[in-house]
């Protein structure tokens, strides 16, 4: 299990080694560039992007062999190489050094490569550094999210920082709202961005905007979801975050919720890569959802990642008991994730109900795409896939409150 107490895994490696590889010229057998896998080219494996990935063409390259190999700039002792497999992996395949990419030296190689992420200590010289594959794991081909060279020469570009991890329980507040105006009053527009519309996941509900929100006047917010017809569907509800008004990379992340109970009901509190609001495509950006209970059963709530290699039905989660069994309907409870580039560790009322290892992701599941700037949301849906439809006891209006929310570093 994940134990924030412990020292990451020590990448890169120790003895003064640096990633060498990043942004740096690559080159491949061939590559992708459809629907399936858009600019799915050599550059992709070494831009410390997570969500993007460099993949042999279904046209010509889901043969063997298949490779891909970075020019470090200048020569370089070569110590470490990190691949991150796409489904797509070599079973076999060889990691090699050329000081002129065309006379290629082997510095490793397998014929039980089990794809995810491998960790690869080598000794090596040289300016190119490729990964040859020669026999694929499937009838597809070969496809890197990732491919990290590390050692020392070479022309290195500094990689983006990254900001410290937070010491939990972490206590410097960056940003709260305690909803303790006065009674209707709407969200603090400084802090919220209304989100109109229709839902996903054929949701039944519209989100008016702003017309379903107000503060109680006792000190929180009301969500309400009620059986009207506006704009061709028969309920509404509300649906708001904090998109371009507050985003975080790490953090606890925390709110004080009070679920309603019903058959079709739907609250969340959940997190969205920020790059989604500048055009990235979900699943890609990353969500983390903290909590989602469905109304049908107020015992059992939801935590759940999402990204590109496991999102929807396969994501990366747990359903868990309510502590102690008590109905989550039935009065407030705080829902939180306490999160840092190792991983996040899901609590409700501070018992811990779900641990995401960076760690154990990479190595089950694909890449972690979580160290980056997320933005907050708050929503109350009706109807849809997960948690199935409304029936004649859904009670109408239906409330969800929140009497606060709370990211400290």
């Amino acid at each position: 299990a994940y134990d924030s107490s412990v020292a990451p895994p020590t990448t890169p490696p120790p003895g003064g080694a640096t990633l060498l590889s990043y942004a740096k010229p690559a080159v491949a057998s061939t590559s992708q560039n459809d629907g399936a896998c858009f600019g799915c080219t050599p550059d992709k494996a070494f831009d410390y992007d997570p969500a993007s990935r460099w993949a042999t063409s279904p046209t010509n390259g889901w043969v063997d062999p298949g490779w891909i190999y970075v020019d470090l700039g200048a020569t370089a002792t070569v110590t470490q190489v990190v691949l991150q497999w796409d489904p797509a992996y070599a079973r076999s395949y060889q990691i090699q050094v050329s000081p002129n990419a065309s006379t290629w030296t082997t510095v490793y190689s397998t014929t039980t490569g089990k794809g995810f992420k491998e960790t690869i200590d080598v000794t090596g010289t040289g300016r190119y550094v490729r990964m040859y594959g020669t026999a694929r794991s499937s009838q597809y081909g070969y496809s890197l999210w990732e491919f990290k060279v590390y050692g020392t020469g070479g022309n290195p570009t500094p990689p983006p920082t990254m900001p410290p991890d937070p010491t939990f329980p972490a206590t410097r507040l960056v940003f709260a709202d305690e909803f303790n105006g006065a009674v209707g009053g709407k969200p603090d527009p400084a802090k919220w961005t209304i989100d109109p519309g229709t839902g996903q996941n054929n949701e039944l509900q519209y989100y008016t905007n702003n017309d379903n929100a107000s503060l109680d006047g006792a000190g929180s917010l009301v969500i309400e979801a009620r059986r009207e017809a506006v704009n061709g569907r028969s309920y509404t509800s509300h649906r708001m975050n904090t998109g371009n008004k507050f985003h975080v990379q790490y953090g606890r992340i925390e709110a004080r919720i009070r679920v309603p109970k019903g058959n079709g009901l739907w609250p969340a509190f959940w997190m969205m890569g920020a790059d989604f609001l500048t055009g990235r495509p979900w699943p890609y950006n990353g969500e983390i959802d903290i909590m989602e209970v469905l109304g049908r059963n107020t015992l059992e709530a939801y935590s759940t990642l999402h990204a590109p290699a496991y999102n929807g039905g396969n994501g990366y989660g747990q359903k868990y008991a309510s502590p102690g069994g008590v109905d989550l309907s039935g009065g407030f409870h705080v829902w939180s994730a306490e999160w840092d580039s190792r991983g996040i560790t899901f609590k409700i009322d501070g018992q811990t109900v779900f641990v995401a290892s960076k760690a154990t992701v990479e190595s089950t599941r694909g890449p972690w795409v979580f160290d980056h700037p997320f933005y907050l949301i708050l929503n109350l849906a009706v109807g849809g896939d997960f948690p199935g439809p409304v029936d004649g006891t859904t009670p109408f209006p239906s409330r969800m409150l929140v009497d606060y929310v709370r990211v400290y570093q």
